[in-house]
């Protein structure tokens, strides 16, 4: 996290309704794309911070299918105050975090033998 407050980047701010429920929310990043289609490409010191103040992630890539209806973070993945069918997990981190955004379901990966790491509330 460090890492994003020394960066002398310039970078870019951009405000997106991932679900149905019109929650915004805005991503930071060193550089964005997106296309006609809706979707979304961010890379480089990727932050991610919805408008009501309760979700924050960072990562190195993010990605949003707007018609696969999904956002994708990638890369040193963090995560904070995410919630899920009832579930309110605190804090966790790992590889790549996939958000399906029309169920407000996730799936959480890691690779190269390195393992995902969750506080979770019940």
């Amino acid at each position: 996290m460090k890492r994003i407050l020394l960066a002398s980047f310039l970078f870019l701010l951009a405000e997106y309704s991932f679900a149905e429920e019109l929650i915004n929310y805005t991503i930071t990043s060193d550089s964005q794309t997106n296309t006609l289609e809706g979707d979304l490409e961010a890379k480089g010191n990727v932050v991610i911070k919805s408008s009501n103040g309760n979700f924050e992630a960072y990562s190195d890539k993010l990605s949003y299918d707007k018609d696969g209806k999904f956002l994708k973070l990638t890369g040193n993945v963090s995560v904070k105050n995410l919630e899920s069918e009832g579930i309110s997990i605190e804090e966790t981190s790992g590889d790549e975090l996939t958000i399906f955004t029309d169920k407000g379901l996730f799936e959480f990966k890691s690779q190269n033998k390195n393992r995902v790491t969750t506080k979770i509330k019940f």
